[in-house]
């Protein structure tokens, strides 16, 4: 029988050339940049004009066509009136009112003031990502705004990173979450969301880059859905507290606190009622009418059990000393 080489090297050449085709991105970097950037923020705290040079001080995304955008919490801190942010691409700004804020979650929606139709991102909580998936992000590092940066997803739900809720998942990336970068969509090729970028853990001792850590979607829906039902502020909830939204082993230790078993203070807003009662930064809060509560979670529903016109007591932890503090209404 008389061998043809022809024949069989047609096959595998047949093979080889499907197989490169078919393994090829469908989608260049470039194009996914072009298509998901008007879908991505920039934000500033300085809302005194739209124009003019400003500092980027974090990063978010709009959800919804009239122009709802999610970013992180403690990017907009004590600003709760007017934000500006700038829409990737064109660069066309906006002024954003906050609409709600959860600090423990560390989420915060805000609307643009604009009658425009946007581009979005869809929060999917059936979404989950593999080990090994490529991520992309659009963002401000540093104040650098349309950054755009990927990487691959380490974990698709670390637990045991939250000392006070060690349950709660976060994705992990190999990528640093770096200042300015906090709140900015973490998507797939497809424009499938996998997160919110939130934070990032070093190791100081080795001056190594850090590990980043996003909120994962089913955290973001049940936000948003929780903003449906929410009849006050939550600062007006907590008569001006407004807490520390995740309390490290790193904060225990240098506030020399008890516990992870209660509620730090972050700031108390101006003029409000806990400000007026004495109430001060960096308080550590142990109970609630006596009775003892563990997270910010639960400081929440026992605020949000009284009627706006009852005192509430408190005992606090400061300087290593407990303390009772009445909060008139």
């Amino acid at each position: 029988m008389r061998f043809n080489s022809h024949s069989f090297i047609y096959p595998i050449f047949l093979i080889l050339l499907i197989t490169i085709c078919h393994c090829a991105p469908s989608q260049s970097n470039d194009e996914v940049f072009q298509k998901y950037v008007p879908r991505t923020v920039s934000i500033s705290l300085d809302s005194e004009d739209l124009f003019g040079k400003k500092r980027w001080v974090g990063s978010g995304f709009l959800i919804s066509k009239d122009g709802n955008v999610l970013t992180c919490a403690h990017v907009i801190g004590e600003q709760t009136k007017k934000l500006v942010l700038r829409v990737g691409g064109l660069g066309k700004r906006y002024f954003g009112k906050v609409i709600a804020m959860d600090l423990r979650k560390d989420i915060a929606l805000v609307r643009l003031e604009a009658k425009e139709n946007f581009d979005f991102f869809e929060i999917n909580s059936n979404n989950k990502s593999k080990r090994g998936e490529v991520y992309f992000s659009i963002s401000a590092p540093i104040g650098f705004e349309d950054s755009f940066s990927t990487g691959f997803v380490a974990d698709p739900e670390r637990i045991g990173v939250d000392s006070i809720d060690s349950e709660l998942g976060f994705l992990q990336v190999n990528q640093s979450i770096l200042p300015g970068s906090s709140g900015s969509a973490l998507f797939g090729v497809r424009g499938n969301l996998l997160g919110m970028a939130q934070f990032q853990i070093r190791n100081s001792e080795h001056n190594q880059s850090g590990i980043g850590f996003a909120i994962l979607p089913k955290y973001l829906n049940e936000f948003l859905s929780s903003v449906e039902d929410m009849e006050h502020p939550k600062t007006e909830i907590l008569r001006g507290i407004v807490e520390v939204p995740l309390l490290t082993e790193f904060l225990i230790q240098k506030l020399n606190l008890p516990s992870n078993e209660g509620v730090l203070v972050s700031y108390l807003v101006e003029k409000s009622p806990a400000e007026k009662a004495g109430l001060k930064r960096y308080d550590f809060i142990i109970e609630v009418d006596g009775i003892k509560i563990k997270n910010n979670e639960q400081l929440f529903q026992r605020f949000k059990a009284k009627d706006t016109s009852e005192r509430i007591t408190i005992k606090i932890i400061r300087n290593r000393s407990e303390k009772t503090i009445l909060i008139e209404p």
